[in-house]
C-alpha cells in the first residue's frame, strides 16, 4: 500500500533552517579557530657567547641565533639557555631578515627527570615491569599512580603499592617537561625567511671575584704579587668558548634590568699599569671596572675557573701591629678589676700607586700572604678580605695576632662628675717577647665629646672618633701608656 506523501509544515520549515543555521555557524567557528603554533628550536649558533660577568652573581649572556618561520606565527624554543634564566630581562634584535615582534614568553624550566615524571603522572596510568631474576622474563602490568609525595604510591589490580615492584615505563612524555630548561617565544613575523638574531638575557649562577697571592719579604720591605679572577658556573649549562669578560664594581640591581650594553663605548684607561696578563685588557666602564679576557673561555657547570689577570714584583709593602680598642663605652662606666689581656694585629700595608709599583684597579676579593721562614721554606702568613679599591688608595691586609705582643689595659681611675659627665684615667700596657724591638700603633675610640687632660706620651692623630699613639716597644721589655680622659655624652 502506498503511503499518502506528507507536506512538510511551517514548523518543520523553521526547525531545519534554524539546523542548518547552526551547523553553519559552527563550521565557521571551527575553521576561524587559530592552528596551534608551530613551536621552532632555536640552537645557539656555534662559536661561543659573550658572556659579560659581575661580582654579585649576575652575568649578562649575549648569544647568536638564527631562525626560519615555517607560519607567520610560531614559538621559538632557544635550548640551552642557563638555568638561572631572568626571563623578564630575555631580549631578542634581528640583525638581519624581517622584525619579528614577540607576543609573548614563558620560561620551561620543569627538566625531565625520575620525580618529575612521577609527580606529572599522577592520576595516570603507567606499565610497571617486572623481571624474574631466574628466567630473566619481563612481565607487564598497568598500574595508577595515586601519589609521589615522598616517593611512589601505586594502585595494582586494586593493591596498594607504596614502592615498585620493577620499573615503570611511561606512555608519553608529559607536557611541561624538557631536557633543558628552554626559553619559549610566541612571536609574528615573515614566513619561510631566513633571520639572524642577538638574544641576550641576564641569568644568577655566574659569579666571579678576586683571589691575590702575595709573596712578601719582611726584611726587604717589598712583596710580589699575582692577581687571578675565579669564575664561579652554577648555572646548570656550559657555556663553550665563550668571549668573558669581568666587571669589577658593585651594580645597582634595583634599577630596571639594562638592555645589552656596547662594550665598544667603553673608555680606555691610560695605559700605565704594570703586567696584565697575556690576553688580558682592562677598562674603565663608567662606574666600573671591566677586564676582557682575550681567549675563548669555557666555563663548564659545576666548576670554577681561574684566570691569570695581572702582576706585579717588588711593591713596596710593611708590616704594621696595631692595636685597636672597639669598646667605646669603656669611658661611661667604672671597669672593676683588668680588661681581658688582647695581643696586636699583625697587618702588611701597601698604597695602589705607581709609586709603589702597582697602581692598577684592584677588585674586591681575597689576599693570601705567604712569607719564608728562616730555612727558606714557604709559609702562609694570613689572609684578609679586601673591597673594591681605586688606584692611590691603601690596602691592608689583617694577617693575625702577633703572638709576642700582648697588651693589658687597666682603669686607674673613674669619676662621674655630672650625669653626662666622667673623668677616667687608663694604663696601657704593650710588651714585646721578640729579639727586636717593634712599633705598635694604637688606637683608642673617644666619645662624642672628649678631652685629654694628662697624657704621659703625646698623641700623633685624632679625629672626632679616636686618638692614635705610635708606641716604641724594646726588644724583650715593654712600653707603658697613661692618659686621662674627660668625656661627655
Amino acid at each position: 500500500m502506498k503511503r499518502p506523501h506528507r507536506a512538510i509544515g511551517a514548523s518543520h520549515s523553521k526547525a531545519l533552517l534554524h539546523m542548518t543555521k547552526a551547523l553553519l555557524l559552527t563550521a565557521a567557528v571551527f575553521f576561524a579557530l587559530p592552528a596551534i603554533a608551530a613551536e621552532v628550536n632555536v640552537p645557539a649558533a656555534a662559536g661561543g657567547a659573550d658572556v659579560t660577568v659581575y661580582n654579585n652573581d649576575l652575568a649578562m649572556v649575549r648569544e647568536r641565533r638564527s631562525f626560519r618561520l615555517p607560519a607567520t606565527s610560531a614559538q621559538l624554543a632557544f635550548t640551552g639557555v642557563s638555568g638561572r634564566l631572568q626571563p623578564e630581562t630575555a631580549f631578542l634584535d634581528v640583525t638581519k631578515g624581517d622584525p619579528v615582534k614577540v607576543i609573548d614568553q614563558s620560561f620551561s624550566f620543569g627538566l625531565i627527570t625520575p620525580a618529575a615524571l612521577l609527580a606529572q603522572s599522577v592520576g595516570q596510568e603507567v606499565s610497571v615491569i617486572t623481571t624474574n631474576p631466574a628466567t630473566g622474563k619481563e612481565t607487564t602490568v598497568r598500574a595508577k599512580v595515586l601519589s609521589a609525595v615522598d616517593g611512589p604510591v601505586l594502585d595494582i589490580g586494586g593493591k596498594i603499592h607504596t614502592s615498585v615492584p620493577g620499573r615503570i615505563v611511561y606512555d608519553s612524555l608529559p607536557p611541561g617537561l624538557r631536557p633543558t630548561p628552554t626559553l619559549l617565544m610566541n612571536v609574528t613575523g615573515g614566513a619561510n625567511k631566513d633571520a639572524d638574531a642577538e638574544f641576550s638575557y641576564l641569568t644568577g649562577g655566574l659569579s666571579w671575584h678576586a683571589d691575590y697571592v702575595v709573596q712578601y719579604d719582611a726584611d726587604a720591605a717589598r712583596m710580589d704579587l699575582t692577581a687571578w679572577a675565579t669564575i664561579t658556573n652554577t648555572t646548570g649549562v656550559e657555556f663553550k668558548d665563550a668571549r668573558l669578560k669581568l666587571v669589577a664594581g658593585d651594580v645597582n640591581r634595583a634599577a630596571p634590568p639594562p638592555r645589552p650594553m656596547r662594550m665598544m663605548e667603553a673608555k680606555t684607561m691610560a695605559a700605565n699599569a704594570p703586567a696584565m696578563a697575556d690576553n688580558v685588557t682592562e677598562q674603565s666602564l663608567d662606574a666600573h671596572h671591566l677586564y676582557t679576557i682575550g681567549k675563548a673561555v669555557t666555563l663548564a657547570n659545576q666548576e670554577s675557573k681561574q684566570l691569570s689577570l695581572f702582576s706585579g714584583q717588588g711593591i713596596a709593602a710593611r708590616r704594621e701591629l696595631v692595636v685597636r680598642n672597639e669598646q667605646p663605652y669603656i669611658y661611661s662606666n667604672a671597669v672593676h678589676g683588668q680588661i681581658p689581656e688582647i695581643r696586636a694585629d699583625a697587618e702588611m700595608v701597601f698604597k695602589n700607586d705607581t709609586a709603589a709599583k702597582l697602581g692598577l684597579p684592584l677588585p674586591a676579593g681575597t689576599v693570601r700572604v705567604y712569607g719564608m721562614d728562616e730555612q727558606g721554606a714557604p709559609r702562609f702568613m694570613g689572609e684578609s678580605a679586601i673591597a673594591h679599591t681605586a688606584v692611590g688608595s691603601e690596602v691592608r691586609v689583617k694577617l693575625g695576632r702577633d703572638f709576642d705582643v700582648p697588651v693589658i689595659r687597666e682603669q686607674t681611675t673613674f669619676v662621674r662628675a655630672s650625669d653626662t659627665i666622667t673623668v677616667s684615667a687608663w694604663k696601657i700596657t704593650v710588651k714585646n717577647a721578640k729579639s727586636k724591638p717593634v712599633k705598635v700603633r694604637l688606637i683608642e675610640p673617644m666619645p662624642e665629646s672628649w678631652e685629654i687632660s694628662r697624657e704621659t706620651l703625646p698623641h700623633k692623630s685624632s679625629n672626632a672618633g679616636s686618638v692614635e699613639w705610635n708606641l716604641d716597644v724594646p726588644a724583650k721589655g715593654q712600653a707603658v701608656l697613661e692618659y686621662t680622659v674627660k668625656s661627655t655624652f
